[in-house]
Parts: C-alpha cells; sequence; structure tokens
C-alpha cells in the first residue's frame, strides 16, 4: 500500500521500475488482506489447536473476496473521485522536481554565508554597511511592510499568504546581510512549488487538528460513497493504474490476475483512456499517492 508522504529534504532513491512496484503493492494488498483474515480467525477460533485442520485454518470466504471487475460506470467515478488527489499529486510532484534542484543550491548560499560570518570583522561589516547604505535601507523598507502583511496574514489564517511572505522576508534579510558583509553570495527566493505544496500540507494539518478531516483513515472521495466499498475502490484503482502502465509498455509481463482484463474491462477502461493517461506520469513517479489505510483488516 501506499503512504501520503513526501519528504522534500531529499531525494527518495527507488530500486524497482514502476510497474514492478505496482505489481508489489498489489501482491501486498492481497497478502495483508489473508494475514489479516488469518489472525481475524485465530483469535476467535475457540476449537483446541489439536484438532485444526489445515481447511478450518484457511482464512474465512469474505463477501468481497473476488476481484473488482470494472465498468464504464465504475471507471467514470474512479476518475471523478480521484480528481482532488491528482491535483494534490500533481503539487507534490511539481514540488520535489522543484526541491531536488533548489536544495543544493540553498546549500551553497548557506555556507557561503556562514563562511563569510566567520572571516568578517567589525571594521569591515562597517565599512561595508556604510558603502551599501542606500541599498540595505531600502530593502529594510521592504522587509518592513512584507512584516505587516504576514501579520494582517496570520490574523486571517491566510496560510498561502503567510508562508510566501515569510519566506520573502527571510531571504531579503539574507540579502541585507551579502551586502552589509560586501560579499557575492546569491540568495534567491524558495521556488513557489514548494511553498504551494507547504500551503497545502499545512492547511491540511490544521483542518486535522481542528477535526474537520481525518488524520488517518483511507477516504474514497465523496463520488463514490455509498456506490463502492473501500474494498472495491481501493483494488480498481491500483488495477487501473497498472492498465495505465501497461499500455505505456505493452511489453510487461507476469501481470498475475489483477493485470488481467476482460474484453469488457478493457472497453471501459479504453473509454477513458484520454483522463487516465494524464494520470500516468503521477503513477510512474509514485506521486499519486494514498493516506494511511487504517481499516484495510476489514478486507
Amino acid at each position: 500500500m501506499m503512504l501520503r508522504a513526501l519528504s522534500l529534504a531529499g531525494t527518495m532513491v527507488l530500486c524497482t521500475t514502476p510497474a514492478q512496484a505496482q505489481f508489489g503493492k498489489l501482491k501486498k494488498i492481497g497478502a495483508d488482506a489473508i494475514k489479516d483474515a488469518a489472525k481475524d480467525k485465530l483469535s476467535t477460533d475457540k476449537k483446541p489447536a489439536s484438532t485444526s485442520t489445515a481447511g478450518t485454518a484457511a482464512p474465512t470466504a469474505r463477501k468481497e473476496a473476488a476481484t473488482p471487475v470494472f465498468t464504464e460506470d465504475k471507471v467514470a467515478l474512479l476518475v471523478i473521485s480521484l480528481a482532488p488527489q491528482i491535483k494534490d499529486a500533481q503539487l507534490r510532484d511539481d514540488a520535489a522536481r522543484a526541491n531536488a534542484a533548489w536544495v543544493p543550491k540553498k546549500k551553497a548560499s548557506d555556507a557561503c554565508i556562514e563562511n563569510a560570518s566567520k572571516t568578517m570583522n567589525p571594521m569591515m561589516i562597517a565599512t561595508n554597511a556604510q558603502k551599501n547604505e542606500a541599498r540595505i535601507n531600502a530593502i529594510q523598507k521592504q522587509i518592513e511592510s512584507i512584516n505587516k502583511r504576514m501579520n494582517a496574514a496570520t490574523q486571517l489564517k491566510d496560510v498561502r499568504s503567510q508562508l510566501f511572505l515569510q519566506d520573502s522576508s527571510v531571504t531579503l534579510t539574507m540579502r541585507m546581510a551579502v551586502l552589509t558583509y560586501g560579499i557575492s553570495c546569491q540568495m534567491d527566493f524558495t521556488p513557489a512549488p514548494i511553498l504551494e505544496y507547504q500551503a497545502v500540507e499545512r492547511e491540511r494539518m490544521m483542518r486535522e487538528a481542528s477535526g474537520n478531516e481525518s488524520a488517518e483513515g483511507f477516504d474514497p472521495g465523496s463520488a463514490v460513497t455509498g456506490v463502492m466499498s473501500n474494498y472495491e475502490y481501493g483494488l480498481l484503482r491500483e488495477r487501473m493504474a497498472l492498465w495505465a502502465l501497461m499500455q505505456d509498455n505493452p511489453a510487461l509481463k507476469d501481470v498475475g490476475k489483477a493485470g488481467t482484463f476482460t474484453p469488457e474491462e478493457t472497453a471501459a477502461l479504453t473509454a477513458h483512456a484520454a483522463d487516465i493517461k494524464k494520470m500516468l506520469p503521477l503513477f510512474k513517479s509514485d506521486a499519486l499517492t494514498w493516506k494511511t489505510w487504517s481499516d484495510l483488516k476489514s478486507w
């Protein structure tokens, strides 16, 4: 299964291909379901262990043991329900790409300032500050204006504006330090995709803290509520991702039962191929992730 998480402090290394990873997720879902069913059986079985047989020890049959089947209506509902998650996934993907290029630059800038602070003496600082006084004062006025706007954004709980303004204030402060030291360190603003993603995550955390959004649990979306169970939605989503990967690479082998589609299923998926194709880069990059599935034991 996949977890809704993204580290923007480093690069995640994948040792398997996207297709292999997708197959692995499907297999793990099935294996976990069997293990959980076995645990449930053992915890409720009152018969002595000596009288158990291979047949009685097997997991009890569940109503939804069969692989869910695609129909055009279900594919359409999946596409609609995934829309908000796709938007979030695109934000994560954009942020990860921006972060990969940003981190080395940020480390270089921080190191540049730190080294300068160690070598500068008070006389040199005073001389440079006087030399660049006009530019320093201009930046100081910008910072004062930004800080007022940031305080207003905080009062309004405007998380996005607060983050962007805070980044501007910090970056401009560092540029003042560069002028004061009389050095040539490059101080850039944090790329917008990173701040956009941080804003979305912070707003989500605020909703979770206020009880307006569950921090855990699997939310298949309002479009399928009452139409599909969590089990059906989850497995169909995974199979749809697998189908998209197979369209991208028809040479994929060993797809197993979950990757075998009937003519009717193929027709249903093909009818929405354009929408599914848009998700392919997010499936391949593993950006389209899930929340924690706390109810897997009910499968």
